[in-house]
């Protein structure tokens, strides 16, 4: 998967290595230049004046060297950070073609963190650790190809110690690894502990239960804490030992060149150039051992962004505008229609019925019968394993399901942070005062919004926390009318309302039903009573019933 994520950056990532492969050259060039004039000066006698063209390369090289290096570090960002982007739009994608059936079986918190901390994850990978591990290998064999040139015995104690670096990195990293796994699965649960605390709050509260939640979000904030801290001591581990094998190879060269420089059988100009080079040929190294963590952190991240990418696309996708020469959808069928969950388990089987323009149709039955799977196999969220679900105009011509504008009214409506006019604007954004007038009174709501404080422009607080049960399942049924759906669709829509709020609703829903199809799946024979059509589901069987008998029932 990391392979592909490269293809996404190649050309930045590509520019950071062939920058960082010309910062090598000039870094090496720069050394022998200098190493040129320190012996031309102190051994035989030339003027520092004479030395200007030498001087002059160094400083070109060092420029050089430097702006190389600085066009690598910023290729190599960029190319982490359109990774990162990259990533965010293709969990975020898939998460909606995936759909809320499968995202529910998720942990919040999960997906919390790997959009934001495991994306993140994914900047340092690409920015530093790709481009590390390639100067690891070319400034190296650089450096070894003009040591050999100057020298055998230096170049076969760097070619044997230089190796040893990397191996014992490699055990290193097996340790490391399965650290930052537990670290990245500590994270998760925090972020998911932390998000059901607060969402639970009042529940908490009530059952006398908050010091209980927080001291288990301390727990794990101290087992992640821990588990951060020893992924730290893998670190120092790895710098010490990279630190030691480097120190004591340079120590090695320099001791050799010593004794023979004592005894005469070797040159300054290549004791000095070598003695320039052997600490340079062990940076890339030093520098690949700092960004290791970021290909652990980036692997945990990896794993888990896998697991959500894995998530099957259950979903249909609705909302295109429909072919102008459609009056308008007058049915939908259901022959022989079979539906399984994610196990595989049937849960609706040899469904057949029909949903029809200008009528309320009233889902009834027992909780787990089956109801809320045929609304959602109606929304797209699951798709028929067997048999047909299919969709006509007026003339009996077929529809495709994807041209369908939908609408949905959950059980429990969610309301953003804002105002009236946002939470309306979340089903037509382009929608102008006039539309949100006519889409609130549909639903039984202007009034109510028209006696707040600033109408429209009224704050409803966090999850509409300012305004009643009715208010908001009116509120959401407005928001979904305002896109004129040819197919409404509602989930328990009185369910834990008072008789009163009910009937509201009730009576909104029945004039909603001009000119679309509507679907409620409900408990309350009241609701039932006023339907043109029920249709009773019971042991993931569906059977029509009148209105009539549906309520003696």
């Amino acid at each position: 998967m990391t392979r592909g994520l490269a293809r996404i950056a190649r050309g930045w990532l590509l520019g950071s290595v062939l920058a960082g492969g010309v910062s090598a050259v000039l870094l090496v060039g720069q050394f022998i230049f200098l190493a040129h004039v320190v012996d031309d000066v102190a051994f035989h006698g030339h003027a520092p004046e004479a030395e200007w063209h030498e001087v002059a390369l160094i400083l070109v090289c060092l420029i050089g060297q430097v702006g190389a290096r600085f066009a690598s570090d910023i290729m190599g960002t960029q190319a982490g950070l359109r990774v990162a982007s990259h990533v965010r739009g293709q969990l975020l994608t898939h998460l909606f073609s995936v759909g809320p059936v499968a995202c529910a079986r998720v942990p919040a918190g999960e997906v919390v963190t790997t959009f934001t901390e495991g994306a993140d994850a994914l900047v340092p990978y690409f920015a530093r650790y790709i481009p590390s591990a390639a100067m690891m290998v070319v400034l190296p064999l650089l450096i070894l190809a003009v040591v050999g040139g100057v020298d055998g015995w230096s170049f076969l104690v760097l070619a044997c110690t230089g190796p040893l670096v990397p191996v014992f990195m490699a055990f290193v990293g097996y340790g490391a690894q399965a650290v930052m796994d537990r670290q990245w699965r500590q994270l998760s649960l925090l972020g998911g502990s932390f998000l059901d605390a607060l969402r639970g709050l009042k529940t908490l509260r009530l059952f006398g239960r908050t010091q209980g939640s927080l001291d288990r979000i301390a727990q794990l904030a101290d087992a992640h804490r821990r588990t951060t801290l020893s992924v730290m001591r893998v670190a120092f581990l790895t710098s010490a030992v990279l630190e030691f094998f480097s120190s004591l190879s340079i120590a090695l060269v320099a001791v050799v060149f010593g004794t023979r420089l004592l005894a005469g059988t070797a040159d300054f100009r290549s004791a000095f150039l070598v003695l320039l080079l052997a600490p340079e040929y062990f940076m890339p190294l030093r520098t690949f051992s700092a960004s290791y963590h970021a290909r652990q952190n980036a692997n945990a991240a990896m794993t888990t962004l896998g697991r959500l990418l894995a998530l099957p696309a259950l979903t249909r996708r609705y909302g295109a505008q429909l072919p102008q020469c459609v009056d308008g959808v007058a049915e939908i069928r259901c022959q022989g229609m079979e539906v399984c969950n994610q196990d595989g388990a049937s849960v609706l089987h040899n469904v057949t019925c029909h949903f029809t323009r200008n009528s309320l149709t009233v889902l009834t039955g027992m909780s787990g019968a089956g109801k809320t799977t045929l609304l959602q196999t109606l929304l797209g969220f699951l798709s028929p394993t067997a048999g047909e679900l299919e969709a006509c105009d007026v003339s009996g011509r077929p529809v495709p399901l994807q041209t369908l504008r939908m609408a949905w009214v959950p059980q429990r409506p969610l309301m953003v942070f804002g105002t009236v006019a946002d939470n309306l604007r979340l089903g037509a954004p382009e929608a102008d005062a006039a539309q949100l007038r006519h889409a609130a009174e549909q639903a039984d709501v202007l009034d109510f919004i028209e006696a707040l404080p600033d109408g429209f422009e009224t704050h409803i607080g966090e999850r509409g926390a300012r305004l009643s049960g009715g208010q908001v399942r009116r509120l959401a049924l407005a928001r979904a009318l305002l896109r004129n759906p040819d197919v409404l669709v509602l989930d328990e829509p009185t369910a834990g309302l008072d008789a009163a709020s009910a009937m509201r609703v009730t009576n909104a829903i029945c004039r909603c039903v001009v000119g679309r199809i509507v679907v409620v799946a409900t408990h309350r024979q009241a609701l039932a009573a006023r339907a043109n059509r029920v249709l009773h589901v019971a042991d993931g069987t569906v059977e029509e019933f009148s209105p009539q008998q549906e309520t003696v029932a």
